[in-house]
């Protein structure tokens, strides 16, 4: 049976809704990076960058990289529709949006997130929030905008850009960073919250509420 190692609301997240949209088997595997266990140190064998997601094949190989593994559970499950055919128009918008999430968006919440790494006095750390926060406002206008008169990224069906964005937009209310301004963007948000797949895997992770 496949395993998919993951860490509550981190980017891994997206790995585990995709799986729970698909309803494949599957053993879920918690990992906490502040209470080290035997499940953690595993994850860190298999992937010696000690990151999640990790996922382990039913036959013993081992995925890393969030866009990897959520177009593996796409493409091992097409009837889910998390993503459109190889060769068609539709599938290179979704992996643009999943892309775009990976590269841009996500990348834009790392000053905040690691502040007090990146310089030493409150000062400094101030000038890197505020300069993440106005670029992560950019980033999420512009998803605001393509979101007008659509349920999802592309259109009505919900693909692995969608579970990756929902997971990603989530870490605002963490940062400080606010969403009322884009009502296209809650929407989304709470459309997504209500699908039955997120409902099981936040239940999963503790973060249900």
């Amino acid at each position: 049976m496949m395993k998919l190692y993951f860490s509550a609301g981190s980017c891994s997240a997206s790995c585990h809704i995709a799986i729970e949209e698909t309803g494949m088997s599957y053993q879920p595997m918690k990992v906490d990076f502040d209470k080290p266990d035997a499940t953690l140190a595993e994850m860190e064998r298999l992937n010696p960058l000690g990151a999640a997601p990790v996922m382990v094949s039913s036959d013993g190989r081992t995925l890393t990289q969030n866009i990897a593994i959520l177009e593996h559970i796409a493409d091992s499950n097409p009837a889910s529709k998390l993503l459109a055919a190889p060769g068609t128009w539709e599938r290179l918008e979704t992996m643009s949006w999943t892309s775009f999430v990976a590269s841009d968006l996500h990348k834009a919440f790392l000053p905040l997130f690691m502040g007090k790494s990146m310089a030493s006095t409150e000062a400094a750390q101030g000038e890197i929030a505020e300069f993440a926060k106005k670029d992560i406002a950019k980033l999420l206008t512009y998803v605001d905008g393509k979101l007008a008169n659509r349920d999802y990224l592309m259109g009505k069906i919900f693909t692995i850009a969608d579970s990756y964005l929902f997971v990603v937009v989530g870490w605002c209310k963490w940062v400080g960073v606010t969403t009322e301004p884009y009502s296209n963007l809650n929407a989304f948000m709470t459309r997504t919250y209500q699908r039955p797949a997120v409902q099981k895997a936040l239940k999963m992770q503790g973060l249900l509420n």
